[in-house]
């Protein structure tokens, strides 16, 4: 099925919930899987309260559909998209412009257009910012944090731990090859933070050196999926942070709550980087308190 027809079984599937008419802008979440998603109810309460004559939807393509989604958006079709794993770094070939951010992190979480012109931007760096220094209060100064995988979403922790002076930051990959390019694409930027790649035999000790460590990778998202740190690993001092935010509570949550760390899920993360694309598409301000309340409280 194409990318036509399946976004229009998504569309009609949506109309009993959403008034979609021929004026209806469309905005899309692309992903591979996206089942989990919750932007689009967040998105969709979010034009709902403001009464924007607009709805989101989600799609799994094919890494060969990346390029013609990128031209549906580059042509209006699609007013805008937000892009999850495994395409945050894919899309950036077929982008006509880069914004500093987007240069900055390395990976595109938003697509939008500008008189016929694919922009890319990055908006998880802003969320997660806003979510561990500001409202959970971490200072990153003289402070060391491990960050587990290297992928797009990596890239703006990483990025911003390093902006932000973490005195110390240790990557670990399973893939050695992408972690070494995580590294030296933030040693281009002359950071000041000590950046180093570590095995897997080394996650359990660092982790129990370092004041904060960071689940960036999809383990967890599953009952079966293996613990990733030792419960020996944590301590009441540490943030432990999880990007995750379906389950509310991983097990690598779980396991540092009983040694009293301080836990945060990604579901702040998540309300601020979509209402700051929001805002980019419709020129309004963030509604980070709409998007906030849906996923907490919404059904």
């Amino acid at each position: 099925m194409c990318i036509r027809d399946r976004l229009l079984r998504t569309l009609i599937l949506e109309e009993n919930i959403l008034k979609i008419s021929g004026n209806t802008k469309v905005y899309m979440v692309i992903g591979n899987p996206i089942h989990h998603s919750k932007s689009p109810n967040m998105h969709n309460a979010a034009f709902s309260k403001l009464g924007i004559n607009a709805c989101y939807v989600p799609l799994a393509p094919n890494e060969n559909e990346i390029e013609h989604i990128c031209d549906l958006v580059r042509s209006n079709v699609i007013s805008g998209s937000n892009v999850t794993i495994p395409y945050k770094e894919e899309v950036i070939k077929y982008i006509d412009v880069l914004t500093d951010e987007a240069k900055l992190i390395g990976s595109v979480n938003t697509l939008y257009s500008i008189e016929n012109k694919l922009h890319g931007h990055n908006t998880d760096g802003l969320g997660f910012s806003r979510s561990l220094f500001i409202d959970n209060n971490f200072e990153p100064a003289e402070k060391k944090a491990i960050v587990l995988g290297a992928g797009g979403a990596s890239k703006a922790i990483c990025s911003k731990l390093c902006s932000n002076k973490i005195s110390s930051l240790l990557i670990f990959d399973i893939d050695n090859e992408k972690a070494f390019e995580l590294k030296e694409h933030l040693e281009s930027f002359n950071f000041k933070t000590d950046i180093k790649i570590i095995s897997q035999n080394e996650v359990d000790q660092i982790s129990k050196e370092s004041d904060l460590i960071v689940n960036c990778t999809p383990i967890g998202m599953k009952e079966s999926d293996p613990e990733l740190i030792n419960s020996d690993s944590f301590k009441k001092t540490q943030f432990v942070y999880d990007l995750i935010y379906s389950p509310s509570k991983t097990k690598l949550l779980m396991s540092a709550e009983t040694k009293g760390a301080k836990i945060i899920n990604g579901l702040d993360m998540l309300a601020y980087q979509g209402a700051e694309s929001f805002s980019l598409w419709e020129k309004v301000d963030p509604p980070y308190e709409i998007m906030s309340q849906e996923l907490r409280y919404g059904k």
